[in-house]
C-alpha cells in the first residue's frame, strides 16, 4: 500500500510539472532545457531533430524576428569558405578524393564548424568532368559530405559559382537565366537536382546558395559588361528555391549568395543609372535578389567605412545594423557569406578582428572568412601551419567561443 502511494504521488507530480509547463528531465526535445551549444546539441548522438540550418522566429526587444536555427537553438558561429573544397577533385587530383580528404583532416584539426563551398566546374571547359563522369563527379561530393558527417563540419553548397559559365557553355546570352525555356534554365534544374539529391539527407548539409555574388553582375550593360538584367537573375533565384523546395524534406534556409547591393542596385534596374538608392530602395532592391521563396540573405563584406544608401558613409557595424534591418523586413536570415581574411588584410590580424568585433556586436549568425585552401593556391588564400593561415584559424576558434555566449 504504502509503494502504491508513492507512485500515486509521483505521477501526480509529474501531472502538475507537465501543466504547468516544465519538463522534469532535459531530453533531445527540449533545446531550452539542454545547456549544449547548437553545434554540440546538433552533432550529439542523441539528437533526432531538423537537420541543417531552419528559419524560426525570434523575440528581440519586444519585436519578432527571422532566426537561423540548428538543433533547435539559435546559431551563432564563424566558419571559413573553402572554394575548392569539392571541385580541387576534378580542377586537380585527376577525379580522385585525396586533396579533399586531407582538406577535411586539416578542417577537422582546426576545429572549423562551418564551410563555405563551390558546387560546380568553374569554368564551362570544365563541365565534361560532369556530363562524362557524372557517376564519379556526385559521388565523390556525396564522399565528401560522407568525410563532414563524420568530422560534424557544416556545409554551405554554393551550387553554380560562377554563373557565367552555363550560358556559355550552351552558347547562349547570360540573360538566358531568366529565360525558362533556355537550355541555360533547363540546366540549372537539372544540375540542381542533381546536386540536392546527392546531398540532402546528409546531416553536415546546413543550408543551400544558389552561387557566387550574381547580383553583382546585373543590369551593368551600360558599363560594357554583358546584359543580365535584374529580372532574369530573380527568375534564376526564385525557380532555384522553388524546386530545393520540393526537393529537400528538411527546410533548409535557401539562399542566393549575394554580395552586398550595388549602392545603385535599383537605379541600375529601373533608370540604367549610377544614382544612389534610397534606403528603402535598398530594401527593395533586397528583395528582388532574394526572393521568396527563398529565406535566407547574404552579404560579402571587405570594406570598412562606405556609402550606404542615402545613409551617408557609414562604418561596418551600422552597415550590418541596417541590412539585418532589411532583412527582418523581407522575413530573411542575415548572413555574412565571405570577408576579409589574412590573405586579403594583408597580414592585419587587427583588420580582422576589427571583423569579428562588428559580427559579434552585431550578432551576425553566421559569417565565413575568405578563403582556405589547402595549397594555397586559390586567389587570395592561405594555408593551414603559416603564419596567415595560424592568425585566421586563432582568430575563428576564439570568436566561436564567445558565440556561444550569444543568446539574443
Amino acid at each position: 500500500m504504502d509503494n502504491v502511494y508513492k507512485l500515486s504521488a509521483l505521477v501526480l507530480l509529474l501531472v502538475m510539472m507537465t501543466a504547468s509547463g516544465c519538463n522534469p528531465v532535459d531530453t533531445p526535445d527540449n533545446p531550452e532545457k539542454d545547456t549544449r551549444s547548437a553545434l554540440d546539441r546538433y552533432w550529439s548522438d542523441d539528437y533526432s531533430g531538423a537537420i541543417g540550418i531552419q528559419q524560426g522566429q525570434h523575440i528581440v526587444n519586444g519585436a519578432t524576428v527571422p532566426r537561423m536555427y540548428l538543433g533547435g537553438k539559435l546559431l551563432y558561429v564563424s566558419g571559413m569558405n573553402c572554394y575548392n573544397f569539392f571541385v580541387q577533385c576534378h580542377e586537380s587530383n585527376g577525379m580522385n578524393t585525396t586533396n579533399m580528404e586531407e582538406t577535411v583532416e586539416v578542417l577537422k584539426k582546426e576545429q572549423v564548424p562551418i564551410v563555405r563551398f563551390s558546387g560546380s566546374p568553374y569554368s564551362s571547359s570544365q563541365f565534361h568532368y560532369y556530363f562524362d563522369q557524372k557517376q564519379k563527379f556526385l559521388d565523390n561530393l556525396d564522399h565528401l559530405a560522407d568525410l563532414c558527417d563524420e568530422a560534424h563540419i557544416l556545409l554551405v553548397p554554393s551550387i553554380f559559382w560562377n554563373t557565367g559559365s552555363v550560358p556559355d557553355y550552351y552558347k547562349e546570352v547570360p540573360a538566358a537565366w531568366g529565360d525558362k525555356s533556355s537550355k541555360t534554365y533547363a540546366h540549372m534544374l537539372s544540375y540542381t537536382t542533381d546536386i540536392v539529391n546527392t546531398l540532402k539527407d546528409h546531416k553536415c548539409v546546413a543550408m543551400w546558395e544558389f552561387g557566387n555574388e550574381f547580383n553583382l553582375a546585373a543590369d551593368i550593360a551600360m558599363a560594357g559588361y554583358a546584359d543580365i538584367p535584374a529580372r532574369a537573375v530573380e527568375t534564376a533565384y526564385k525557380g532555384f528555391a522553388d524546386l530545393i523546395k520540393t526537393l529537400d524534406p528538411h527546410n533548409r534556409v535557401i539562399a542566393s549568395g549575394n554580395s552586398i547591393m550595388r549602392n545603385s542596385q535599383l537605379h541600375q534596374m529601373q533608370f540604367a543609372s549610377w544614382g544612389t538608392d534610397s534606403f528603402d530602395e535598398y530594401v527593395e532592391a533586397c528583395g528582388i535578389f532574394n526572393p521568396d521563396p527563398m529565406t535566407g540573405m547574404s552579404e560579402h563584406i571587405y570594406e570598412d567605412a562606405r556609402v550606404f544608401s542615402d545613409k551617408g558613409t557609414v562604418g561596418r557595424s551600422e552597415q550590418i545594423s541596417y541590412a539585418k534591418q532589411a532583412a527582418a523586413q523581407l522575413n530573411k536570415v542575415y548572413y555574412v557569406g565571405e570577408f576579409t581574411g589574412p590573405a586579403t588584410a594583408k597580414g592585419d590580424s587587427l583588420m580582422i578582428r576589427k571583423h569579428f568585433i562588428s559580427y559579434y556586436a552585431q550578432r551576425v549568425q553566421v559569417s565565413l572568412m575568405w578563403n582556405y585552401a589547402l595549397k594555397g593556391d586559390i586567389e587570395w588564400s592561405f594555408k593551414a601551419d603559416t603564419p596567415y593561415g595560424n592568425m585566421a584559424f586563432n582568430l575563428m576558434r576564439e570568436y566561436n567561443e564567445r558565440f556561444k555566449t550569444v543568446t539574443e
